[in-house]
């Protein structure tokens, strides 16, 4: 064993956000996956009305976005840069020995559920304020998020990805049962 790989501390994998070019996600997705790396590219279908006929499509969730999950390292992030449509990490921390933020595994997981129970998603900007809960029961069961009471009598649970600024609402139904996280 030579002396660098002695001093070279075990990473460990972890998400981590990637901005990528306009309109560009599902080929940097794939640039990606094609240089072994698992990505997580959180999309769900939109129908839009042309001319002639709807068509329905996959929109990504967070447009400009990716998730990448690595062991991530300069030489990691180098090859990463080598798929054109990647721009680079979101949050990227020049003075630090880190090479980027991280995104927590639970926001991930969360994001999964959601999109796996094929509801419908919208996007929102910013964050939501409030205690976070977890769905304890019912097909987003694990998921993690904040929950909205709307003006129609709805509640709705909020994933964050406090990394992006950003979230994903999804409307709660009946057999949704929540869970208060302090409480567990």
């Amino acid at each position: 064993m030579g002396r660098s790989e002695e001093k070279r501390p075990k990473l460990t994998r972890r998400w981590y956000a990637l901005s990528v070019y306009s309109r560009q996600e599902r080929a940097a997705e794939a640039g990606l996956v094609e240089r072994g790396f698992d990505v997580f590219f959180p999309t769900q279908p939109e129908r839009r009305l042309w001319s002639d006929r709807i068509k329905t499509f996959d929109a990504p969730l967070f447009p400009g976005y990716l998730f990448l999950r690595a062991a991530l390292d300069p030489r990691v992030r180098v090859e990463m840069l080598k798929v054109r449509q990647v721009r680079d990490l979101v949050g990227r921390l020049p003075d630090d020995n880190r090479v980027a933020r991280y995104v927590p595994d639970h926001e991930i997981e969360s994001l999964h559920k959601l999109v796996a129970a094929k509801r419908r998603l919208d996007p929102i900007e910013g964050l939501v304020e409030g205690a976070e809960v977890m769905v304890g029961q019912g097909p987003l069961k694990g998921a993690r998020g904040v929950v909205l009471d709307a003006p129609d009598g709805r509640r709705r649970l909020v994933v964050q990805v406090r990394l992006l600024g950003r979230g994903v609402r999804a409307l709660l139904h009946a057999d949704d049962v929540l869970v208060d996280l302090l409480e567990v």
